[in-house]
């Protein structure tokens, strides 16, 4: 059965964070990371999370967000700043992105400070990026009605686990992936700024579409046939 782990970064509300363990207990989750709290006290979550009081207690208070993607197959950033022209800023919405998901993996879904949300930086982190449609005028969700809004979607994929059959691909194999891809852009007689762009597309490629039904077979064959063009190449500069 797949699993989802709910990580908040640097939330600025205790009152948040205790109405999210709320919403965690009515769809089903139990796993919360928070990442470096930016209030003292958990005393005003507890109080919010009512009859949630043990997801608070549970929770994981990490410091960087390394720790908070350990054991995560697949890390997943949000986002209401959506950009087509920025490759860090272009986002799914979140239903088609889950509704496409195949993988029985562990998701990381990764929520922004209440004032900023996620940093650009701390997008590039993740695999992939997703977005609650909204209006225009104000697409900004308050952060536990986001983080409600993102549970429901889960609970009700999750509830059909027929579809998700397929071994997760190691992180370590994407990564050798990516690797391999670099290798080759550097081969290549490209424009600098060319090569420089090349990549995290390939990045946001490949990180779309292993978790919609790439198993760890095909994914060993794919990167051995890159490997093979990257030997190639490499011999011939």
């Amino acid at each position: 059965m797949p699993d989802l782990i709910l990580i908040l970064m640097e939330p600025e509300k205790a009152d948040n964070v205790g109405m999210i363990a709320r919403a965690m207990k009515n769809f089903g989750f139990k796993s919360l990371r928070i990442v470096r709290p930016m209030f003292e006290s958990f005393d005003r979550a507890l109080a919010a999370a009512m009859h949630a009081k043990d997801v608070v207690e549970n929770a994981e208070v990490l410091t960087t967000l390394e720790e908070a993607r350990e054991k995560i197959d697949l890390m997943i950033g949000t986002t209401a700043r959506v950009s087509k022209y920025s490759l860090d800023r272009r986002a799914i919405p979140i239903r088609d992105l889950i509704k496409e998901l195949r993988w029985d993996a562990v998701y990381g879904v990764l929520m922004g400070r209440e004032s900023i949300g996620l940093t650009t930086e701390e997008l590039a982190y993740c695999d992939v990026i997703a977005t609650i449609p909204s209006s225009n005028e104000y697409p900004a969700l308050n952060l536990a009605n986001a983080a409600s809004i993102l549970l429901y979607e889960f609970f009700l994929a999750f509830n059909n686990p027929l579809r998700f059959r397929e071994r997760p691909v190691s992180r370590e194999l994407r990564n050798l992936m990516l690797k391999y891809i670099k290798d080759i852009l550097e081969a290549l007689d490209l424009a600098e700024h060319k090569k420089e762009r090349a990549l995290p597309l390939m990045r946001k490629i490949v990180e779309r579409t292993f978790p919609c039904g790439v198993s760890s077979n095909e994914a060993m064959y794919l990167v051995g046939i890159i490997k093979a063009i990257r030997e190639k190449l490499m011999k011939v500069v």
